[in-house]
């Protein structure tokens, strides 16, 4: 059986047996990713129910009943989550960061497996919105190598996208993509874009790239709630709102840019919550730069628009402002801004 070395923040560290955790009997089977990696057998059986909504498939395995290990390229990820953890504003908004851990040549970090709280997969949803009104990061910009598999997925979603100078060349850079991307959905205009679903019973919905418009953004979200709406929309405005003032007053979000993070919203039939994943490329600005999540991109400012993004999936003004369009005069009244 192999070793696990744990590295704690304290920078102690244990080494534990690898699959000494739990056993099969005593491991819930309720998960959100697909791993080839070779495992014991209780982590086999926690990995039959679960589906990976977006993101690299293979990169998060179940730890424990209640956490996951997260692969990582680098340690950019362990370094905001340490921070985050230090972050008072943001207590409770995010999955829990526990450890940095090395295995078989490889880094993970383990952290609170969200899915947990809902345990019946026959009445859980989940789905991951892409928050922000960039995708990519600044450090991307200067980045000019052109990728023939990013122009194959292009044309997978738009055949006539491609300039002529792209065709013949049959490549386009990292950049082009992302911005492509954010156009063709609601990143651009919104600030956030629907990446995946999961509904009540386990199916998977992916087909998400062209939902641009805000009455489109609205009907994937009836269809995500159904007829479970009402009830549902209050809590998670509540949870919203809440979140907005946390990035608010984040000391974190001040001094980083958010790229590619997502708000998971999971309910079922007992409660529904929301928190903020995925800060694999969340970076510090430099120097004295102070975000604030809102201002529109410029090259040099590193804005994100992560907080525009949030304003539009709550607000009232638009058709998209699902949480709030289902909740009648009188509730609104009195629940918090």
């Amino acid at each position: 059986m192999g070793e696990v070395m744990l590295g704690f923040r304290s920078a102690a560290s244990l080494r534990i047996p690898f699959g000494s955790v739990a056993t099969c009997s005593s491991v819930s089977v309720d998960t959100m990713a697909i791993t080839a990696l070779p495992l014991d057998c209780w982590l086999k059986e926690r990995l039959k129910n679960w589906v990976q909504l977006s993101g690299h498939e293979g990169t998060i395995v179940p730890a424990t009943n209640h956490t996951l290990w997260k692969k990582q390229p680098n340690e950019k990820e362990a370094i905001a989550y340490a921070e985050i953890m230090d972050d008072m504003a943001l207590k409770g908004m995010t999955p829990r960061f526990f450890k940095t851990i090395e295995h078989k040549n490889e880094s993970f970090i383990e952290i609170q497996d969200l899915l947990s709280q809902f345990p019946d997969v026959h009445s859980r949803a989940v789905m991951d919105i892409k928050i922000g009104t960039r995708t990519f990061l600044e450090s991307e910009v200067k980045n000019s190598l052109k990728r023939p598999d990013l122009y194959q997925k292009m044309v997978a979603i738009d055949p006539l996208q491609p300039t002529e100078a792209e065709r013949e060349e049959e490549a386009i850079t990292k950049l082009r993509y992302m911005q492509f991307r954010e156009q063709e959905s609601s990143t651009a205009s919104l600030g956030f874009r629907i990446e995946a679903a999961q509904m009540p019973g386990g199916k998977t919905q992916k087909n998400f790239k062209k939902v641009r418009t805000e009455d489109q953004v609205a009907d994937t979200l009836w269809n995500f709630f159904s007829e479970r709406a009402p009830e549902i929309s209050k809590s998670l405005l509540i949870r919203l709102r809440e979140m907005r003032k946390s990035v608010e007053n984040s000391e974190f979000f001040r001094t980083h840019e958010v790229v590619g993070s997502s708000i998971l919203i999971v309910y079922d039939d007992q409660k529904a919550s929301a928190w903020m994943i995925d800060f694999a490329k969340s970076t510090r600005v430099p120097g004295e730069l102070s975000l604030n999540h809102r201002t529109k991109w410029s090259v040099g400012n590193h804005e994100d628009g992560y907080l525009l993004g949030l304003d539009n999936l709550i607000s009232s003004r638009r058709p998209c402002g699902f949480f709030v369009l289902v909740c009648d005069d009188a509730d609104l009244a009195k629940l918090p801004t």
